[in-house]
């Protein structure tokens, strides 16, 4: 009896030691298994951030870059609405993009939310529908909105919004954070790669574009729509070596500064200029209404040219420039050819007294 109870005391003692060890493991196993859902969620969060980022770099080239990084937030999140607010230069936040249908929303707008436009991080829930004012919308519960950084440099904000209320927690900002620094990145790289590409087809003085980019774009045009009728204007501005020689460079490099001015000023939209070399311009008129009604634009160009004055330090002079007309497709089948006629015309011009306008098409002169 005696090695009975013992036994039996025994077995207690090891069964309440396993109990003890199985609710240990099970705690443990338990905890693990929260602890692994958790890594794999920063997993899958760490891989759609490095995903968008992928996607961000092998797209930095294109305008709507931020609608595309939005609609992946959409996407991933599974969201109501995104918008993405970037900083402009007077210092106002405006929407670059948004899926909410009226495109005139803004949600830092709303007297609640303008508050928090401060560059911080904010997560708000309400069992009451956040916007109570605006009947377009799906009934709002749920809110996060994190700032776009680029270094210590503010540069906006993603807004995201939900219907159900507490769908948004802390959890959130980490990941939207990270889409975020990735929009800045990607804005400071657009504009970088705009900038290069601007300055490969620019005159880097003038600001115009430079005579390859010309050429192409013309014979783009050309080969698109072969019919179309367009007109090619040279110009050479005149005296512009004896400004060099009287006043030095740095007022040569004002003029033409100055004539490149008016000349964008006082050009339709569709119309292209061009620095051809030195101080000679030349100019793709779009609109071809007829050759009377090309030369009077042409002339009144040159009459604002002759009435413009260039100025630099104490030096102030009027400038006049000589100008030639050509048409496509009258004055030739091919661009070079067409910019040859009026590159004539504008010699021409130079010939018969300067400051005046000759057309392929028109005989009659305008002196200044």
């Amino acid at each position: 009896m005696k090695n009975y109870e013992e036994l039996l005391e025994k077995y207690e003692r090891l069964k309440e030691e396993f109990e003890t060890y199985q609710n240990f493991a099970e705690s443990t196993i338990q905890l693990m298994n929260e602890k692994n859902t958790k890594l794999e969620k920063k997993l899958d969060s760490l891989t759609n951030i490095v995903e968008v980022g992928k996607y961000i770099n092998s797209n930095v080239s294109e305008d709507n870059l931020i609608p595309m990084i939005n609609d992946m937030i959409i996407g991933i999140l599974g969201v109501t609405y995104s918008s993405i607010y970037l900083l402009q230069p007077d210092g106002k936040l405006i929407v670059k993009a948004t899926n909410v249908f009226d495109g005139n929303h803004n949600f830092l707008e709303n007297d609640f939310f303008s508050e928090l436009n401060n560059g911080k991080p904010f997560v708000v829930n309400s069992k009451e529908k956040l916007f109570e004012q605006d009947n377009r919308r799906a009934d709002i519960h749920s809110v996060i909105g994190v700032p776009v950084y680029l270094r210590e440099r503010f540069m906006g904000y993603i807004i995201v919004e939900h219907t159900l209320c507490n769908f948004f927690g802390h959890d959130h900002i980490t990941f939207i954070s990270g889409i975020a620094n990735q929009i800045g990145i990607a804005l400071e790289n657009n504009f970088l790669y705009k900038k290069v590409m601007e300055s490969s087809i620019k005159d880097p003085l003038l600001g115009i574009f430079n005579r390859k980019y010309f050429f192409n774009f013309v014979e783009d045009e050309v080969k698109n729509e072969p019919n179309k009728a367009f007109a090619i204007v040279m110009l050479d501005i005149d005296n512009f070596k004896k400004f060099n020689d009287n006043y030095g460079h740095q007022f040569g490099d004002e003029v033409l500064i100055q004539v490149a001015k008016v000349i964008k000023n006082n050009i339709g939209e569709n119309d292209k200029v061009a620095r051809y070399g030195g101080e000679e311009i030349v100019i793709y008129l779009h609109r071809v209404e007829g050759y009377d009604e090309t030369y009077r634009r042409v002339d009144e160009l040159r009459e604002k040219l002759s009435l413009n004055i260039v100025q630099h330090g104490e030096i102030k002079k009027t400038v006049t420039a000589s100008f030639g007309i050509s048409f496509y497709p009258g004055d030739g089948n091919d661009v070079q050819n067409v910019v040859s006629v009026a590159d004539a015309m504008m010699y021409e011009a130079k010939k018969r007294g300067k400051n005046r306008v000759i057309s392929s098409k028109n005989s009659l002169l305008r002196e200044g």
